[in-house]
């Protein structure tokens, strides 16, 4: 076989396992947060942008970005994060409405997950995050990962 396709191969397969590792963290990371303690938090600003250009097939992708004020162990913290992806995303603004809907009580407060070893570290919507994308391009990497090792015969 000559190098260059080797190299390629060899390259997707590289960049596959690191972004399943990085999604694999992320998700097992959502998941550590859920059992972590659970503080009421103040909403300084929350709002809806879109952040990408009209698809023509799809819907505009709209991002949730809420600034919240909790207290844990009797110090103030602010933070912008959301969960380990870093946002809520979805296309259309009714997904992303829908996606808060459950963990916003009430206009001006939010359940946060509170890292008690660190904080400063705080997520309001663990699991918040859109699947519609993520999984999709966890399918694409998963076969990308499979083929490439395949044809190396890693595995």
């Amino acid at each position: 076989m000559a190098m260059y396709p080797i190299f390629l191969l060899y390259g997707i397969f590289i960049f596959s396992a690191i972004f399943l590792v990085w999604i694999l963290i992320a998700i097992i990371t959502d998941f550590i947060f859920l059992c972590f303690p659970k503080v009421d938090s103040k909403v300084l600003s929350k709002r809806v942008v879109i952040t990408s250009a009209k698809f023509s097939y799809l819907d505009d992708v709209h991002e949730l970005f809420i600034k919240y004020q909790y207290e844990f162990e009797g110090v103030i913290y602010t933070s912008t994060l959301l969960n380990a992806f870093g946002g809520v995303r979805s296309f259309g603004e009714n997904g992303v409405r829908k996606a808060v809907a459950n963990s916003i009580t009430s206009e001006d407060r939010i359940a946060v997950y509170v890292c008690p070893f660190y904080p400063k570290l705080a997520y309001a919507l663990p699991f918040g995050w859109s699947k519609f994308l993520v999984l999709p391009i966890i399918a694409v990497v998963l076969a990308l990962f499979l083929s490439s090792s395949n044809k190396l015969n890693i595995f």
